[in-house]
């Protein structure tokens, strides 16, 4: 928040621009500081803790009992860095580890100081997703058309001003993050600000039923599937802590740093689960172990959207049917590693009965409405108190029909796009059709996409955060810089205010191996993995990659069946040995279905997903709680566990 300018003393940073303008500012030194009360204290550049802190604890020669990696190749690593050269793809790994935020800051931290952001060549990047803001503002709006969209984008633009004028340092990207944290109402589409628009002349039920709220799954978890025995476990999360996972907890959300996102809540569990576009039973930490005993029986219904059976389909009470990717229009989830939007056209009728999600969620809504004319219903309220007409939500939801042909529906989001700026004018379904593809000119609106922070030009390749290296824009931290030191009290008792070294807990027990997980290359995901093509890639059925050593310990041999344990839970499949992996890690690829390993358990029963107990942290700043800008997130890299040779069944 303040620099100490060298020959004049302390001043208050900019908050508009991070440019120092010539000022010559201390890195290191301590001050004496007045404060309004006339008591003095002593102050130090935040540079100043953190070369402090890597020369006690992270020298080359200190680091060495930690990594195993010697002094000479930190140093020559760290002299390539300082070629200002250096780029990171960070993927979506590390976050995926119980310290992977420490992982990320130390990794951002490098290239910060370093000198490698900002320029060609240079940065870090996560996978990101943004740019088409049509796809949210086409299905939120009044009605279709042009006139229509300017509702919503002018609505957002006053918003975004209204905002501005309260706070005139605030940047778009500032404003439209701090909005979202402001009201649960702003969150409802990842375009923007669109939700809060939309609805039509339905008289109460004006409100579109796209208009959706969101939460964080860690409070499903928690509140509805008993991981609170899990997270509380001693030994399972960072025990360096001073206090109990409960106590954190509890504390965030007796603050209400959470409010409004923090549900269901105990007294209000869900009574009908509806799975689309995901696999639960598969990729939710715990499986079948976790969620079939606890939020299962909670639930009056279950009912699994999807074009197969998946896992979770096995356990559900109705599986719809529904279009496979190439049996329906769509597009390739744009990303500023690509720039693009990329069409995918509709190659085949979906089989059978499959109809795709816009159809199907509208005959359900159709199908209420008529039950509940059946039964004399003709209003309810909703989770937010407003009054819907069950008769009006057929033709709220589809737009009275518009959004049910898909060939309309993908015109309009791309005509919506071209409007909010982000492609090129006359942009249109009969274009891009025609084209494949086409290059995105703006960022829009979505929080992830402005993050970027960058000018987007024609024929050059993207490099994230030239605006705050070019032009000095702030960056949508506390203090508007790229803030390493978080002196949030939690983070403090953490002693993670600096990036720092902390061991990965024993997720799931004391036991001598720790399981990792990547994408493979003839799957990635689940949907895939039961293909025929696909499935003449590989060995054909699932397997995990053990350490040559750690099989010959337990006289395992390649292709073995083998059982891997821990105090969760256990599953079994065949072992693959090879040399490459480190001793004491096996590595379960991801992709595998539970019902293609012996008792239908996969990897993931025996993943306690244990989230960070301060990633609950809020109240840091100005405004409200950290939000969606900072999550508590199941960790997966690293569970630890055991193995040895199965019997064969």
């Amino acid at each position: 928040m303040y620099q100490w300018a060298v020959g004049s003393g302390i001043r208050k940073a900019d908050r508009a621009n991070i440019f120092l303008k010539d000022v010559d500012i201390a890195l290191e030194g301590t001050f004496d500081v007045q404060l309004k009360n006339g008591s003095t204290v002593q102050v130090r550049p935040a540079y100043d803790f953190l070369k402090q802190h890597l020369n006690e604890k992270y020298t080359p020669e200190k680091q060495q009992p930690i990594t195993g990696v010697h002094p000479d190749v930190i140093r020559t690593i760290a002299r390539k860095c300082a070629t200002k050269r250096t780029n990171i793809m960070l993927g979506y790994n590390a976050c995926k580890f119980y310290h992977g935020d420490l992982m990320e800051r130390a990794q951002a931290l490098l290239l910060a100081v370093t000198g490698n952001w900002g320029k060609k060549g240079t940065g870090i990047r996560c996978w990101a997703s943004g740019m088409h803001d049509g796809a949210f503002i086409a299905v939120n709006k009044p009605g279709p058309g042009a006139a229509n969209t300017e509702i919503v984008l002018s609505g957002r633009d006053a918003a975004i001003a209204a905002f501005k004028q309260m706070d005139p340092t605030a940047t778009t990207e500032i404003a439209v993050k701090r909005m979202g944290q402001m009201s649960e109402k702003l969150q409802r589409s990842p375009g923007g600000l669109g939700g809060m628009l939309s609805g039509g002349d339905d008289g109460e039920s004006s409100a579109h039923p796209n208009a959706s709220t969101s939460s964080p799954p860690a409070f499903w978890w928690y509140w509805q599937a008993n991981y609170q025995e899990r997270w509380n476990t001693p030994g399972w999360g960072d025990d360096s802590l001073p206090r109990s996972f409960d106590e954190y907890f509890n504390e965030a959300i007796s603050k209400g740093w959470w409010e409004g996102m923090d549900h269901p809540r105990p007294e209000d569990p869900p009574r009908v689960l509806i799975e689309c576009g995901g696999n639960m039973l598969r990729r939710t930490r715990g499986g079948k172990k976790a969620l079939l005993n606890t939020l299962w029986p909670k639930l009056d219904l279950i009912v699994s959207i999807d074009f197969r059976i998946s896992q979770t389909g096995l356990f559900s009470d109705y599986v719809l049917p529904a279009a496979q990717h190439y049996e329906k229009i769509g597009f390739h989830i744009p990303t500023p590693h690509l720039l693009n939007l990329t069409f995918s056209d509709k190659a085949a009728e979906p089989a059978g009965e499959a109809r795709n999600e816009w159809q199907i969620y509208h005959a359900i809504f159709e199908k209420i409405a008529e039950r509940a004319s059946e039964r004399g219903l003709t209003a309810y309220k909703d989770t937010k108190g407003m009054t819907r007409r069950y008769a009006a939500l057929p033709g709220a939801y589809s737009m009275k029909g518009f959004l049910l042909d898909e060939e309309r529906l993908a015109d309009e989001q791309i005509r919506d796009s071209a409007l909010a700026g982000t492609l090129p004018m006359g942009t249109s379904l009969r274009t891009l059709r025609e084209k494949g593809h086409v290059r995105f000119i703006d960022w829009g609106l979505s929080p992830m996409a402005l993050a970027q922070a960058s000018p987007i030009k024609p024929n050059e390749t993207h490099v994230p955060f030239r605006d705050n290296t070019e032009r000095g824009t702030p960056f949508p931290t506390y203090a508007r810089r790229a803030q390493f030191y978080i002196d949030h009290e939690w983070f403090l008792e953490a002693h993670e205010e600096l990036p720092t070294y902390k061991p990965n807990p024993n997720m799931g027990g004391d036991y001598p191996i720790g399981m990792t997980s990547g994408h493979n290359r003839w799957s990635i995901h689940t949907m895939n993995q039961a293909n025929w093509v696909i499935l003449g890639t590989h060995r054909g059925e699932p397997d995990v990659v053990v350490n040559t050593d750690d099989a010959a310990d337990r006289g395992v041999k390649d292709g073995d069946l083998i059982r891997i344990w821990n105090d969760v839970s256990q599953f079994k499949s065949r072992a693959r040995v090879a040399p490459n992996v480190k001793r004491g890690q096996l590595i379960s690829y991801n992709g595998w279905a539970g019902f293609q390993y012996p008792e239908w358990s996969g990897a993931n029963e025996i993943e306690p997903g244990m989230v960070k107990w301060i990633g609950f942290a809020g109240g840091y700043g100005h405004l409200s709680h950290l939000g969606a800008e900072w999550q508590p997130v199941p960790a997966e890299r690293w569970t630890r566990c055991d193995f040895e040779k199965a019997e064969v069944d």
